[in-house]
């Protein structure tokens, strides 16, 4: 599991909706949402909001992933796109920084798994797969197509 410092890390900003995408795809625990709901209102000590009040309470996981679902009932699924995309990107990233050339293609499998096999993806997948299993065939390295890829992820985080 992940904590949301991850997409912190990457200059994004963290918000209900990023932790709903984060509760959806397992990549992160209630408790990170409570810590999240209860710096929030440290921050906006006049914010009476009672979801927000409930979440910084630890919550079973289900009750957490409910109230999450209330607070973001309101944003359109071109905002969700984004969260998903800055947790796909954030996550993608810290494997790229953190893995050696040897390691890097388990992670993106890794991450191809974690996010349902994703078909924004496939065509990715398949060059890294190739890259990986015939080197000498491929015109570009897998750090060459991660990097690509990375760039492409920000620019639909970013364009959104």
């Amino acid at each position: 599991m992940y904590k949301i410092e991850i997409i912190k890390k990457s200059g994004f900003e963290c918000n209900w909706a990023t932790l709903f995408v984060g509760r959806q795809y397992n990549l992160i625990p209630a408790l990170e949402v409570t810590n999240y709901a209860v710096e929030y209102l440290e921050n906006k000590l006049h914010d009476d909001n009672e979801l927000i009040l409930e979440l910084a309470w630890e919550q079973e996981e289900v009750k957490v992933d409910d109230i999450l679902e209330s607070i973001i009932s309101d944003n359109s699924s071109e905002d969700m796109t984004r969260e998903y995309h800055k947790w796909l990107y954030s996550i993608m990233k810290e494997a790229y920084t953190h893995s050696t050339d040897d390691t890097i293609f388990e992670e993106i499998e890794h991450i191809f798994s974690v996010f349902h096999t994703p078909e924004n993806m496939y065509d990715f997948f398949r060059e890294v797969s190739d890259a990986f299993y015939y080197p000498h065939d491929s015109q570009k390295t897998m750090k060459e197509l991660v990097e690509e890829f990375l760039e492409n992820e920000k620019q639909l985080i970013l364009n959104k």
